[in-house]
């Protein structure tokens, strides 16, 4: 007849085998024959833990110890039970135990670390791993959670050893490989780290065909390694076998949104935060593919998660009320930049809005930015740096101020400039560019060709000073070097030996690059925040866009609704710049060519008219509904060309003050309505429809045409014009 340790032999290893049920029937029975047996009350505890019954495995092993609280290893599992349930303090006196009945007792601390790393202690969990490393060091657990607590202190290196020396011990430890090739990834940035991640991915999914976050690993090497599509495939492997991953169809979402297969990458980011809807990250990235779409109401919502995310700025949290758009009352509002420079350049547009609206602007930016930045109008103080607590009444992150304004694509507020260049510095800069323009004429270009190496796409945005070579050669073009950064040293011995007009190193800040681009005639920059500076200062400017555009290019568009003197040179294919720079090159060519280098005779004279400030600003808005609305890209491109040549000269005034703009939006209104009416118009023409509504539109077209010579006259007269336009009409 079989004893009780018979049975409980038996019992176990059904349980090592994996037969849970047979052995989950011989516990029970044993219990019943016997109720006390401490060993079957511990076993069956981890057999309804593995069933997911936490409550039930938590009186089994409470039972266990009342009987016998010696058992070291259900003091372990206790611990890990409690630790399951949210309960670490007493996970932690339950491990403690363990230890002192058994202080040899590895596994004890490899959970101790494991519960240390949980309550972000890594210093401290450290100690726990090294400690069972210690005791056990054949033992691969150990060795696998200290790389895990090095990874995330970016101790790569040694994490790297770490997971190595765990898969030297057991090759099968596939979470161990999953995390080898992140580690790996994360190591080198040079696409030789992704190549190996990706032969441990493979490794890890091998091993376990079922293992989701495997599958979502590989895509993301993958994805560094530019094959989208092969990515693509493996985040779909992975939702396949978890079904309830959230983070797999996020990856997926950000896959396809590095192909420009955006409805694909909304559908992945809203399948995740149907999955998980306090995820931050997925719903962070459904704002950024909404905006990239120009679906602005909702982009802007979710784009708001991303103050909660891992890698929210700290001034995300604020000790004083968030400004929500209600009127300030006078109160001190602090608008503080949060990601790069650009985007502090991109959204200081909206100081005004804010000033006018009551509130008093305080502008919180990085030290580079404070000089430019202090004429913004609206604005009674720029700061950089700690700022007290009582300096200021409410905050708002300045991302934040397009879903405040519940800004549309047809509420941009466009208008430039909006920065200006201090005139001292202009006038300086001025003297060492005297010389830069070829033949006494042609254009001065500035080039930028890096942007800071610590921006996440900057591998994609970045081209690297040689391919600028090509436009050095260009007839009347002489290239001027305002790049700052790591890479400005570039500039000093140019490839080939290019000619280059080296401003580089005596830039401090923004200040002096503002003042620089106003004695140029273009800029040619790569996506990063000299593109937003030129574009707020209204100096034409033409940006390399990588194939994947940051989220305010959008898609499909050459010229940009923030910056009306912007133009978009976008990447055909992920990685390739060949293309791109070929089409800049005819560009600048054109351009260059439609200028003339010597000016010998009347037939090669530019034609320069003075007009009052009213006419230029109502011919630049006629232009502003002309690119909205011809389709023809000849004759866009002809318009586009006027229309930066007049905005180059409108920079000289003060159109940013709020009396002038007012009065520019509704001329821009007041042509519009012509635009329209003199469309119907021809429709009754075409039609010989010359009734009632044909009458009805030729009175409107002077009545507007009166509305329109009266801003105008407004215009010049707050603009201060020596020339003043004038109408002399009969009554009506």
């Amino acid at each position: 007849m079989a004893t009780i340790q018979d049975a409980l032999a038996a019992a176990v290893r059904h349980h090592q085998s994996g037969n849970l049920a047979a052995a989950a029937r011989i516990y029970r029975r044993i219990l019943e024959i016997t109720p006390e047996q401490s060993d079957a009350l511990h076993l069956l505890g981890l057999v309804a833990r593995r069933a997911g019954q936490g409550g039930t495995a938590l009186r089994l092993m409470i039972r266990a110890l009342r009987i016998d609280p010696a058992i070291a290893e259900a003091r372990l599992n206790l611990g890990n039970l409690l630790r399951d349930q949210g309960h670490a303090a007493g996970a932690a006196a339950a491990y403690r135990n363990a230890i002192a009945l058994r202080p040899d007792f590895a596994a004890a601390y490899e959970n101790v670390g494991g519960l240390l790393r949980g309550l972000s202690r890594p210093a401290d969990a450290r100690d726990a791993y090294r400690r069972a490393i210690r005791l056990s060091p054949a033992g691969s657990e150990g060795h696998a959670g200290l790389g895990n607590v090095l990874q995330e202190g970016d101790d790569l290196r040694d994490a790297v050893a770490s997971y190595a020396r765990a898969i030297a011990i057991d090759p099968t430890h596939m979470a161990v490989c999953n995390n080898l090739g992140i580690a790996l990834r994360s190591l080198d940035k040079t696409g030789a780290g992704a190549e190996a991640a990706t032969a441990w991915h493979r490794r890890a999914v091998a091993l376990d065909p079922y293992f989701a976050a495997g599958y979502s690993s590989l895509g993301l090497a993958l994805q560094e390694l530019g094959r989208l599509e092969d990515a693509a495939h493996a985040h779909a492997r992975a939702v396949a076998v978890d079904p309830g991953f959230a983070g797999g169809y996020a990856n997926h979402g950000n896959a396809r949104l590095n192909q420009n297969r955006l409805d694909e990458a909304v559908t992945g980011f809203r399948r995740a935060v149907a999955i998980d809807p306090a995820g931050p990250d997925a719903r962070r990235n459904l704002g950024m593919a909404l905006l990239v779409g120009g679906r602005f109401e909702e982009g802007w919502r979710e784009y708001e998660w991303r103050l909660r995310c891992k890698d929210a700025p700290a001034q995300a949290a604020m000790p004083k009320p968030r400004w929500t758009g209600e009127p300030p009352d006078g109160r001190r509002i602090l608008l503080h930049g949060e990601q790069g420079l650009g985007d502090s350049l991109q959204f200081c547009r909206y100081v005004p809005l804010v000033a006018a609206r009551g509130g008093r602007v305080i502008l919180g930016v990085p030290a580079p930015l404070k000089r430019v930045l202090a004429g913004l109008p609206g604005v009674e103080r720029v700061v950089s740096g700690q700022l007290g607590t009582d300096d200021f009444d409410l905050h708002l992150p300045m991302l934040s101020l397009g879903e405040v304004f519940g800004t549309q694509m047809d509420t941009i507020p466009h208008r430039v400039p909006y920065l200006s260049a201090e005139p001292d510095l202009v006038a300086r800069w001025g003297e060492r560019l005297k010389g830069a323009a070829k033949d006494g004429g042609g254009l001065k270009v500035g080039i930028v060709w890096a942007g800071s190496p610590t921006h996440g796409n900057d591998r994609n945005r970045s081209i690297g000073l040689a391919p600028f070579a090509r436009l050095a050669s260009i007839p009347g073009v002489r290239l001027v070097s305002i790049q700052k950064g790591p890479t400005e040293g570039q500039a000093a011995n140019p490839p080939g030996g290019f000619p280059l007009l080296n401003l580089s190193p005596d830039i401090k800040d923004f200040a002096d690059t503002a003042a620089i681009m106003a004695n140029l005639d273009l800029v040619v920059c790569v996506d990063t925040s000299v593109a937003h500076l030129a574009g707020a200062l209204g100096v034409p400017v033409w940006v390399l866009v990588p194939f994947a555009p940051d989220w305010r290019w959008m898609l499909d568009r050459e010229d940009s609704p923030w910056y009306p003197t912007m133009r978009l040179f976008r990447q055909a294919r992920p990685q390739h710049w060949d293309d791109t720079i070929d089409r800049l090159e005819r560009a600048l060519r054109e351009r260059a060519a439609s200028l003339p280098l010597r000016q010998n005779g009347a037939s090669d004279m530019p034609i320069l008219a003075p007009v009052s400030w009213g006419e230029l600003l109502d011919k630049i808005t006629i232009l502003d509904i002309k690119t909205e609305r011809i389709a023809d890209a000849d004759k866009l491109a002809n318009v586009r060309r006027e229309r930066e040549a007049l905005l180059a000269v409108a920079v000289q005034a003060d159109t940013a003050r709020p009396e002038v703009a007012v009065l520019i939006d509704e001329l821009r209104a007041v042509n519009t309505t012509l635009w329209e009416v003199e469309d119907e118009i021809r429709d009754c023409e075409r039609a010989k429809d010359f009734g009632p509504r044909f009458v009805e539109l030729a009175r409107q077209v002077y009545h507007t045409n009166d509305r329109r010579a009266a801003l105008k006259r407004d215009l010049n007269h707050l603009l201060g014009s020596e020339l003043v336009e004038e109408k002399s009409y009969q009554a009506y």
